[in-house]
């Protein structure tokens, strides 16, 4: 006799920028690969990032509406109402769907779903990414099962938590098993140029490439084997496209690189800002880099995730502020140094995570119920 099981489901809560959502993206994927049935549905804003970010992937969606608290009363009444009909919404949709597990990804579009599956019993796992938590994983981790960081460091911020462990930063499995001859061919390089590869996040950073672009023509006269892969954003893509053009050096531009892992397999030198998911990007490669961090973040976040590489000396901390002469005189003396371009390399691949994806997954089996705790479950139903 056979009896049938329900799917498997489970939601993903949160976003706002690439590198929260690409997370969870990646344990997505391995959840699917895992258990071929799967049920699985985002709960984000939908902005057009999350939008690229999810197409063709095959998974549900659910809108939401969040906005973040910056203290005026007039923000904090806007919040709250939104809170107050995101949570409603939720509360009704994870009872008609009923969901197994609720990952929360971080950012205001998770509180709603993550206290909703709390108030109906149904199992929450964070994912931090960053070495400072984001306010809004760290007002959740009480109601969470699990809270899954990559940082040691990060603990401080969940002490007495049972549920805190270090997986790393799930990461695509599309990121890896390129050669850089294959990649060569994608780009129209060459595979024996040393590449630099640009890296300003997911909705790029003009001061980022600012600093770059006024760099390269110092750059082109030393180092005449130099090829360059910039992810510029849409909004610095053409002006940047036509510069490269017009110093007639090797390069490939895009608004946005869908193909990060022939990039990564490519670049012997990567400039960026410093997200978490880029990091953990990095040092699963072994990519040395100069990280920029964003000035602006909550709680300079992105200045303490490149402390914890540069400190290693997997990369060097460029403040912004410091400005493109200073960062002329990194990029000249790392191109001009392979040993020590060697050295980092080996000493970001020690500190990277690989296997985060299947470790998380690893654990959310944990706290699924009994039948559907194994990869393959529904063969568990065969009586």
């Amino acid at each position: 006799m056979q009896r049938v099981c329900n799917p498997l489901k489970v939601f993903f809560a949160g976003g706002g920028t690439g590198g929260h959502l690409m997370a969870g993206v990646a344990v997505a994927e391995g959840i699917r690969s895992r258990f071929p049935d799967a049920e699985i549905v985002f709960f984000s804003t939908g902005n057009a990032l999350e939008r690229r970010c999810l197409a063709g992937r095959g998974f549900g969606f659910f809108p939401l509406r969040a906005t973040g608290w910056r203290g005026s009363l007039k923000n904090m009444a806007v919040f709250f109402f939104g809170f107050i009909l995101s949570l409603l919404r939720c509360i009704w949709a994870l009872r008609s769907m009923r969901p197994d597990v609720v990952f929360g990804l971080g950012g205001y579009a998770s509180l709603a779903p993550a206290i909703s599956a709390f108030l109906l019993r149904v199992p929450v796992i964070l994912l931090e990414q960053n070495v400072i938590p984001g306010r809004a994983n760290r007002f959740l981790s009480r109601w969470a099962q699990c809270v899954l960081c990559h940082w040691p460091s990060t603990g401080r911020w969940f002490r007495g938590l049972k549920g805190f462990h270090l997986t790393g930063t799930p990461l695509r499995e599309e990121l890896f098993g390129y050669q850089r001859q294959r990649a060569a061919d994608l780009f129209g390089l060459s595979p024996q140029g040393t590449t630099l590869l640009v890296l300003g996040g997911s909705q790029g950073a003009k001061a980022v490439n600012n600093a770059v672009m006024a760099c390269l023509p110092s750059l082109v006269e030393r180092f005449i084997h130099l090829q360059v892969i910039h992810s510029a954003g849409k909004g610095d893509y053409q002006r940047l496209k036509a510069t490269y053009q017009r110093l007639g050096l090797r390069a490939r531009v895009y608004d946005f690189l869908e193909e990060m892992g022939a990039a990564y397999s490519m670049a012997d030198l990567v400039v960026s800002r410093a997200g978490a998911t880029t990091l953990a990007e990095l040092t699963a490669w072994g990519i040395p880099a100069v990280l920029i961090p964003y000035p602006h973040g909550t709680d300079d976040h992105q200045y303490k995730n490149a402390l914890e590489l540069s400190s290693r000396g997997a990369a060097v901390l460029l403040e912004e502020r410091c400005g493109s002469a200073k960062l002329l005189e990194i990029l000249s003396q790392l191109l001009s140094d392979p040993e020590r371009l060697k050295r980092m390399a080996e000493t970001s691949r020690a500190l990277g995570r690989p296997t985060a994806s299947r470790e998380v997954i690893d654990l959310m089996q944990r706290v699924l119920p009994q039948e559907k705790r194994r990869g393959q479950y529904a063969a568990s139903c065969i009586r």
